[in-house]
């Protein structure tokens, strides 16, 4: 929130800044320089308290999480270097002294941890690089490493609330990434990186500054800003990255290290890791692997990879073209959907095991959209990628341009197009690479000396965790840096995707059982619990998602005759039912009988019944789709939704019967109004259902 200079100004008199330490701050004895060598000569270690920036979007108790601000030189190689603030978040351990008792009555779990909180916390190094705090809050506001121990987190320079030097990246000149080509659409993309370096440095940034070995350095500063001796230090796929420049920078600060979904530090010698279609390629094939060991998926799903090659094929020189309204992220009016949408949306999907179950149902279906030119589908997408802000990319440039990633990237790509060709040209052309890799020297963006990117060599306690069907990190990564860690422990996943430290349930007791005793042999009892995923096949497809997302995109007002239309024709077999259940137990109490209604009152319960069936199963079926993975609800249902629809269609036929029954039984027996009314609508409600569900793609056929 934007504060006015008089209210600025009176704060600053009457309020003094607050420095925290780990209990109460004190000063070092002995001069930065002398205490942390000349790198840190001009490092405040001033870390201030402040709201979280995110409060009133993420909800928490307080005391629950805090924020700073953490004050450190832009480039510390620099002398004359402005100073930027970094923004801190802290997440308190959710133990307290109710928690001894309680733990008491729990079930078994795989580990036996001692009750308390730990005194040594963990710093957690986010990924990316570019990702925003908030995620990584939500991801982590219930994840079991904070039943023992605090925990922080530091939004890396150039991120979010970390003074993001281009937070329009995604927004600025639409017109610009609103083209008919994918060589436009490639070219675009080198736009937006020329902006953003060009306004940063017009801006006083020193892009120089935004590089792994900068933001190993602001991790110590944060440590010692805090007090702690040492701490033990968690990082997931870039933070991996950053975790082994961590390790060089400041060893003696560290008590035991994690790190999950691994990159080697060491990347120029490494070109190989960086072949991310070959590794998507490889996941492909595993999940095939696992859907041709099912019968269902077999029959349904056969050769994923190349149904995915199909598809991008058939856009290959021939975008997708749709007419939108949103004219401010497509000014032309239209959206071009390119090979890269669709030869990778699925690789989006495959980061997370819990996609993995509808994942093959989603391929089938992604690709048959693709073919069919599905207007609703892309529609629906262009709607949601015109919305997304995709993290801190100013600063994602500025890392892969300083860790010389953008000149491997450019080797191992055109590798990737010379063997896979189809899915390599996806994403690129060796043109594309190397003007990439161009732009960091035009843009002062300097690969730094290589020699800092030389493997880590320690003693320090680790755990090197990798997700067997990671698709962009996969366990051949972590295998490369193993032989350098002295006290490391290789962990592996099956059926796990990217991190799988921070997404599997018993996996945040596995890390504070390692952390509790980092020097004994690691208690891996997590990795046993993961199951073979049941893949959902055949997957019940359905057009409802998309075209209820293009209704709500274009205007909201038009959801509401297909709201009505369900809510009526829902509400209304509901209550007969409701009724005609419990009205004959009304009846028998008070010893009355039924009006005389043949088969039009069985009819009309029935019809009834089945409608709250079907209603019943297709609800749930949405439920539990939603759950696995919501953008499988663009695409379809878990495969027993089909006895939903298969259900609506009998009410739909019953409904009908029950409706002509009771017509037929009124024009002998002349039924008293109330039992006639109530005898149509109920019928006529369950006929209005199964209309309504082959209407919007809810049918059975």
């Amino acid at each position: 929130m934007k504060k006015t200079f008089l209210f600025a100004a009176i704060a600053l008199c009457v309020l003094p800044s607050l420095v925290l330490a780990q209990d109460e701050q004190t000063e070092p004895t002995l001069s930065p320089t002398e205490s942390y060598g000349e790198l840190f000569a001009r490092d405040t270690f001033r870390l201030d308290t402040m709201v979280c920036p995110f409060k009133g979007q993420i909800e928490y108790e307080p005391g629950d999480i805090q924020c700073y601000l953490l004050q450190v030189p832009e480039n510390r190689e620099k002398p004359d270097s402005r100073f930027i603030e970094l923004h801190v978040v802290k997440l308190n351990s959710t133990w307290d002294d109710e928690d001894i008792e309680e733990d008491k009555d729990e079930d078994e779990t795989l580990y036996d941890l001692e009750p308390g909180k730990r005194d040594d916390p963990v710093v957690y190094l986010t990924g990316g690089p570019g990702s925003e705090v908030t995620y990584y809050i939500n991801r982590f506001k219930d994840h079991g490493i904070r039943k023992h121990r605090d925990m922080y987190i530091l939004e890396q320079r150039g991120i979010g609330y970390s003074d993001d030097f281009c937070p329009y990246y995604n927004t600025r000149k639409p017109e610009v990434g609103n083209v008919a080509t994918f060589e436009e659409h490639l070219t675009a993309q080198f736009t937006a990186a020329v902006d953003c370096a060009t306004t940063a440095a017009a801006h006083g940034v020193d892009l120089s500054g935004y590089n792994t070995f900068e933001n190993a350095r602001d991790v110590k500063a944060l440590r010692i800003a805090l007090g702690f001796d040492k701490w033990n230090v968690w990082g997931i796929s870039y933070g991996s990255i950053l975790g082994q420049a961590y390790i060089k920078t400041d060893p003696d600060g560290i008590l035991a290290v994690v790190l999950d979904a691994i990159v080697p530090l060491d990347i120029r010698n490494n070109t190989w890791a960086w072949r991310s279609v070959q590794w998507y390629d490889r996941d492909l094939k595993k999940l095939d692997e696992l859907c041709q060991s099912q019968p269902d998926c077999a029959e349904n799903y056969p050769n994923l990879g190349e149904r995915i090659r199909e598809a991008t094929l058939s856009v290959k020189d021939n975008p997708i073209v749709v007419d939108v309204k949103d004219v401010e992220n497509y000014p032309t009016g239209k959206a071009y959907v390119f090979t890269d949408i669709v030869a990778f949306l699925p690789f989006a999907f495959m980061y997370e095991q819990s996609n993995y179950p509808g994942l093959p149902g989603l391929i089938y279906a992604w690709a048959d959209a693709v073919e069919r030119r599905d207007e609703d589908m892309f529609k629906a997408i262009a709607g949601v990628a015109g919305s997304f802000g995709g993290g801190s990319q100013g600063m994602s440039n500025a890392i892969l341009c300083g860790d010389a990633d953008a000149e491997v990237q450019a080797i191992a790509g055109q590798a990737d197009i010379e063997e896979l060709p189809i899915l390599g040209g996806a994403i690129g052309t060796v043109e594309s690479y190397q003007r990439r890799a161009e732009l960091c020297l035009e843009h002062n963006m300097v690969p730094r000396d290589a020699a800092e990117y030389l493997p880590v060599e320690t003693d320090l306690p680790a755990l090197l965790i990798e997700g067997d069907m990671d698709p962009i990190t996969p366990p051949p990564l972590a295998k490369a840096i193993l032989p350098g860690f002295a006290n490391g422990t290789y962990v592996e996943f099956p059926y796990a995707g990217h991190g799988p430290s921070r997404s599997v349930e018993c996996a945040g007791d596995m890390l504070n059982a390692f952390y509790d005793n980092p020097t004994v042999e690691p208690d891996l009892a997590c990795v046993e619990e993961m199951e073979v995923p049941e893949i959902y096949a055949p997957l019940f497809t359905t057009s409802i998602g998309p075209r209820l997302m293009v209704k709500a995109l274009e205007d909201k007002k038009k959801l509401a005759g297909p709201g009505i239309w369900a809510v009526t024709s829902i509400l209304i077999p509901v209550i007969g039912f409701l009724v005609l259940t419990i009205a004959p137990i009304g009846r028998r109490i008070d010893k009355r009988r039924s009006t005389p209604a043949g088969l039009a009152r069985v009819m009309t319960w029935f019809a009834a019944f089945l409608a709250v069936l079907s209603i019943t199963i297709i609800g749930s079926a949405f439920g539990v789709t939603y759950k696995s993975a919501e953008i499988l609800l663009l695409f379809g249902l878990v495969p027993w939704a089909k006895w939903g629809a298969i259900t609506g269609l009998l009410a739909g036929i019953v409904g009908a019967s029950a409706v002509i029954s009771t017509v037929r039984n009124h024009l002998r027996n002349k039924l008293p109004i109330g039992t006639l009314l109530g005898f149509l609508l109920t019928g006529l409600a369950a006929v209005s259902l199964c209309v309504f569900l082959i209407v919007w793609g809810l049918g059975p056929f």
